[in-house]
């Protein structure tokens, strides 16, 4: 097969761009690499109603027999009767240039169990289901206004991406048998960069989660996240 010079010379920038890029791996195989699991969306004091729970251990058998590198993550599961729930965890990455605009790029492997094409109340507990990555100078975390848990940075709404988020993808996976819904692995990530700046520290804080349209009981693992931070002139 002919490789046109064009593929050549993207993949030549891409693998330059890498190289300048600062990278941050986690993988969940010895603790929870200082992520934390939370939930917004919701009213106030309602938590055992939504059934909120997040955690690290080990991920499903299936999953662990399929890869020896793979066996532990981070579950968040929750009953979404908001039909708006927001379910992440959370952590700050640090020694990047002061007050630079970064592009961000992620790579996420989520680990579900839910087949393509699934009927729900509200939408469809795969497709409806959109996971996120996100990035702020300031902490994300939940703030009680009027009653309701709310995000203190902009995530956007459901499909929508927000000023520090993006969607890429959704909890649905076509390698799940409809008749066996076995856990199984997916890797997401975004072609388009999410654009941020640092602090005046080079910290950030970087988030990966669910925003929910399907009015029912969600469970996911995250097995492992990768972000490449290349400095941007923008």
């Amino acid at each position: 097969m002919k490789t046109s010079k064009t593929f050549i010379f993207f993949v030549v920038l891409l693998s330059f761009s890498l190289l300048r890029a600062e990278k941050f791996e986690f993988d969940f195989s010895v603790s929870h690499e200082g992520w934390v699991g939370d939930f917004s969306d919701y009213p106030a004091g309602s938590e055992a109603f939504y059934d909120l729970k997040w955690g690290w251990g080990n991920l499903p058998a299936e999953i662990s027999n399929k890869d020896e590198i793979l066996t532990k993550g981070i579950f968040l599961s929750g009953n979404n009767h908001s039909d708006d729930l927001f379910m992440f965890i959370k952590r700050s990455i640090e020694n990047l240039e002061p007050n630079t605009n970064y592009n961000l790029h992620f790579e996420v492997a989520v680990e579900s169990n839910i087949p393509s094409g699934e009927i729900g109340i509200g939408g469809s507990p795969g497709e409806s289901v959109y996971f996120k990555i996100g990035a702020s100078t300031i902490e994300p975390k939940k703030e009680e206004i009027n009653g309701d848990y709310l995000l203190n940075v902009d995530k956007g709404d459901q499909s929508e991406s927000g000023e520090n988020s993006l969607v890429i993808g959704t909890l649905e996976n076509p390698l799940v048998d409809p008749s066996d819904p076995q856990f199984e692995s997916k890797l997401l990530s975004n072609e388009v960069p999410l654009k941020v700046r640092t602090d005046q520290k080079g910290q950030l804080w970087i988030f990966v989660g669910t925003d929910s349209g399907f009015e029912g009981s969600t469970l996911y693992y995250v097995a492992k996240v990768s972000v490449f931070a290349e400095k941007s002139e923008d």
